[in-house]
C-alpha cells in the first residue's frame, strides 16, 4: 500500500552547483557492490554536462572470506578494497574515481564553492558512522535558510541472517521542521532533512563487538553479523536509485526506504509536512516495519 503522504510529497532542491563529488566509506559488503553503480552514475551524469567525481574510503584489505560475498575476486585478496574497486571502475568508465586507503575522517568532507558533495555511508558501526555525522557540521542551518552543500546517504542492513535492510537520506544534525521546505507556508520544495542518526539513534549506538577486547578485523565482525548472500546488492540498488532521483533526475521524493527481502515487502518516508513533523525536537526515531 502507498504511503498517503507520497501524493503530497514535495522534490528535494539542492543547493545551485557546478560539480558534485561523491565520497563513498565503506568499500565491502554494500560498498563493493554500489561501486560499479556510482561510476556508472557519474559516467550519466558527465554525458549530460554536469561534473561529477568520486572517492572510494576504506582502510581494509580483501580477505578469503570475502569472496564471493563481496564483489571481488581471488585475485583480489591482499590489496586494498578502495584501490581495487577505483581502479577498476576509473579505468572501465573513463571516469574520475580515487581511493582513500585509510579509514574515514569528517576532515576529509572539503567544503568547496559551487561543490555539491554526497557522503555515502555503506558501513555497519557506530563507530564510523558517527564521523559520518560529523560531515554535516557545521549545517549552516540559519536564518535565512540556506540550502545544504552536504548530504549524508546512509546504507544498512539487518545483519543476523535477516534479508532487510534500509537507506536514509539527510542534510543536517539539527533538524526544525519549519525549515524543511522553501516557504513554510506554500512550499514547493523540501530543502532540509534530519539525518540518518537523528532519524535512527540507534545507529550511533556502538554494538557488542565494537566493544570487544582486543580488537577484531572487519571480516570477523562480517561473520559474527552473518548476512543474507544478496543482501548486499539489494541495498546498493536501492541507494543508487535514490542518487539518481536526486541529481539526475531531480525528482527524489523521500528519504528513507525499508525493505524485507524475505517477504517482498518495502517501504518509504516521504518528504511532506505529515511525514516531516514527526521529526520535530524529541520525536525522532523510526521502527521500520
Amino acid at each position: 500500500m502507498m504511503d498517503s503522504s507520497y501524493h503530497n510529497a514535495l522534490p528535494i532542491l539542492l543547493a545551485p552547483h557546478k560539480q558534485i563529488q561523491f565520497i563513498q566509506v565503506g568499500c565491502g559488503g554494500t560498498g563493493g557492490f554500489l561501486a560499479p553503480m556510482l561510476a556508472r552514475l557519474i559516467f550519466a551524469l558527465e554525458k549530460v554536462g554536469i561534473n561529477a567525481f568520486g572517492i572510494l574510503v576504506d582502510f581494509d584489505t580483501v580477505e578469503t572470506v570475502n569472496v564471493p560475498r563481496q564483489n571481488f575476486c581471488e585475485a583480489d585478496i591482499g590489496f586494498n578494497k578502495a584501490d581495487v574497486l577505483a581502479t577498476r571502475y576509473s579505468l572501465a568508465y573513463g571516469i574520475k574515481l580515487g581511493a582513500f586507503p585509510s579509514p574515514f575522517k569528517a576532515t576529509i568532507v572539503k567544503r568547496q564553492y559551487s561543490t555539491l558533495i554526497i557522503v555515502i555511508g555503506c558501513v555497519d558501526n557506530a563507530t564510523a558512522r558517527s564521523e559520518l555525522a560529523k560531515s554535516l557540521q557545521p549545517d549552516y542551518y540559519y536564518d535565512p535558510p540556506q540550502l545544504p552543500q552536504v548530504w549524508w546517504l546512509d546504507c544498512g542492513n539487518f545483519g543476523e541472517g535477516i534479508p532487510a535492510g534500509q537507506v536514509l537520506l539527510g542534510s543536517t544534525n539539527h533538524f526544525d521542521p519549519q525549515k524543511a521546505f522553501n516557504d513554510p507556508k506554500n512550499p514547493n520544495f523540501c530543502i532540509n532533512l534530519p539525518s540518518p542518526s537523528l532519524q535512527h539513534p540507534e545507529l550511533l549506538v556502538l554494538q557488542p563487538e565494537e566493544l570487544s577486547m582486543p580488537h577484531i578485523s572487519c571480516a570477523e565482525i562480517a561473520k559474527r553479523n552473518a548476512q543474507s548472500l544478496f543482501i548486499n546488492q539489494r541495498v546498493a540498488a536501492e541507494a543508487i536509485e535514490m542518487l539518481s532521483q536526486l541529481v539526475l533526475t531531480k525528482t527524489l521524493r523521500r528519504f528513507a526506504t525499508y525493505f524485507h527481502c524475505g517477504s517482498g515487502s518495502s517501504r518509504s518516508r516521504y518528504c511532506s509536512k505529515e511525514t516531516l513533523l514527526s521529526f520535530a525536537p524529541q520525536q525522532s526515531g523510526v521502527t521500520p516495519f
